[in-house]
């Protein structure tokens, strides 16, 4: 897997997660003091983001870094 598709997978599972969660950006800015603009960069897989800010991500979506790497078909 390149960069480029393990940003893009983590962001789409963070953000399918978050909605399932119904929680909006703001409510993730909110709670970690990161930008919406920050937020919707990773959503959109356009910025790569360190491991300490992608486990608190994935942690605020109840979710272990595994399942954020996870390709769905």
């Amino acid at each position: 897997m390149d960069e480029h598709k393990i940003l893009e997978t983590f962001g789409l599972n963070f953000k399918m997660y978050r909605a399932k969660l119904k929680m909006s950006q703001e409510d993730v800015c909110d709670k970690t003091g990161f930008s919406q603009a920050y937020i919707s960069n990773v959503e959109n897989g356009k910025h790569s983001i360190s491991l300490v800010n992608a486990l608190m991500l994935s942690e605020l979506v109840g979710k272990n870094i595994e399942s954020m790497l996870r390709e769905f078909d």
